[in-house]
């Protein structure tokens, strides 16, 4: 007989955003299967120490990253992961959590993305615009092209799609706002030709829409879930004939962005632009707190187009770092 396991149980004061932290993130393209129990215990800890109200003290997070009797390094790398990313999610929310500072040599992460090849992004758009219309999903059809086209055009994460409001959409400059993302930092995103034409496209077929806060609209008006990009990005994938390994395997919905920055480093490199000054200017797009973020994608361009190996290493091998790193 089989024995059903039943999920890690939230309680006290994180319970419900817990909860909706897991969601997030797995709409993200995250597997996310051992963290709930790691925040099933965070939450019953913060319990035992009296937390009342949705705050992370540098105390409270301290306490719970501190090393334990006969705790593996892994372990513990994996309770200081879970915990900086809660608390990431609870500040770009707007509530007070301490981030704790990564700790370096606890895990080395050897995860690698999946870069789609220009055919393959090719043909997940194409398979976007096939999007039929139904009528529970108002707009839905109009709205996932234009979606996907971002994603990829702009190099955006998801949340900072779904998340546009009409006035963060500036389509007579072709600019969007990004407000208070991932570094909580404001940025401007110009748009290319083709994508801000599919924006202007779309905003004219919804123009009855447009006293409504958001941009790209739910069939309740509220903002499109990122869990429902994720799962018709699955249906993408298998229209245009790409494997997919599952939660957490990959394509992620993430690896989009990653393909953005990888294409146009390789662009880059075949005009043989100058990219340490270049470098920069990708990492202020694209959100990054330091260059040397942006700069992972470097090795990383070099090991999926392999002829451009050369001129990277004779350009600006230095900054090419040997390991690339999750969480971009």
């Amino acid at each position: 007989m089989t024995r059903i396991r039943k999920p890690p149980v939230m309680t006290g004061t994180f319970a419900e955003i817990a909860q909706e932290f897991i969601k997030y993130k797995r709409s993200l393209g995250f597997k996310y299967a051992d963290e709930p129990k790691c925040l099933s215990r965070f939450c019953r800890f913060s319990e035992e120490q009296g937390t009342s109200e949705i705050v992370i003290s540098r105390t409270l997070a301290e306490k719970w990253i501190a090393p334990r009797e006969g705790e593996s390094e892994k372990s513990r790398s994996h309770r200081i992961t879970c915990i900086r990313q809660f608390a990431i999610y609870l500040n770009n929310l707007g509530y007070d959590a301490y981030i704790v500072p990564e700790v370096k040599g606890l895990n080395h992460s050897s995860f690698v993305p999946y870069i789609f090849t220009h055919e393959q992004i090719a043909e997940v758009i194409k398979a976007a615009d096939e999007t039929e219309p139904r009528e529970v999903a108002r707009n839905m059809h109009l709205a996932l092209p234009v979606i996907f086209r971002i994603l990829y055009g702009c190099g955006l994460r998801v949340s900072e799609v779904v998340g546009l409001r009409y006035k963060d959409v500036n389509l007579e400059d072709g600019i969007l706002t990004i407000r208070e993302a991932k570094t909580d930092r404001d940025r401007y995103i110009p748009l290319s030709d083709s994508v801000k034409k599919a924006c202007m496209s779309y905003a004219e077929k919804i123009w009855w829409e447009k006293d409504s806060d958001y941009f790209f609209l739910a069939p309740d008006r509220t903002m499109i879930s990122p869990m429902t990009v994720y799962q018709r990005y699955r249906r993408y994938l298998e229209a245009a004939g790409i494997s997919h390994g599952g939660k957490g395997q990959g394509p992620r919905l993430h690896d989009i962005r990653h393909t953005f920055a990888v294409h146009v480093l390789q662009k880059w490199i075949k005009e043989e632009e100058d990219l340490t000054a270049m470098l920069p200017i990708l990492s202020t797009y694209m959100g990054h707190k330091t260059v040397r973020s942006t700069a992972l994608y470097l090795r990383l361009t070099a090991e999926v187009y392999p002829e451009l190996l050369k001129k990277v290493e004779s350009s600006c091998a230095y900054v090419i770092p040997e390991v690339y790193h999750e969480g971009n």
